[in-house]
């Protein structure tokens, strides 16, 4: 005889809603914390999102290259992930840092 199970199989759909439902959710609490960070900082991140030279990333919001510098640190420590990396040809965004600039727009 086989196994009896009170247990209901879990199809693949299933399994790929709590997924969607966790992103979206996950999403949503970044919007509302994309929110209530300073602006000042949001506005430095999208700059850096932009030109991927802390430079000219700081020329085009006017501040100096070491509060730009300082900026990134901030947000850093803010969302725990690097959020743009040396590359050879700038600073390369991390996932973190792409999905946080899709999110921008509306914030700002």
């Amino acid at each position: 005889m086989g196994e009896l199970s009170c247990r209901r199989p879990i199809s693949s759909k299933t399994r790929e809603r709590p997924r969607l439902v966790v992103e979206g959710a996950r999403a949503a609490r970044q919007q509302k914390m994309l929110a209530s960070i300073d602006l000042n900082l949001l506005l430095s991140l999208e700059a850096l999102l932009e030109h991927r030279n802390g430079t000219h990333a700081a020329r085009h919001v006017r501040l100096s290259q070491p509060s730009m510098s300082r900026a990134l640190t901030r947000l850093r420590g803010i969302f725990n992930d690097d959020l743009l990396v040396r590359g050879s040809s700038g600073l390369v965004p991390t996932p973190q840092a792409e999905r946080l600039a899709q999110m921008l727009p509306p914030v700002l």
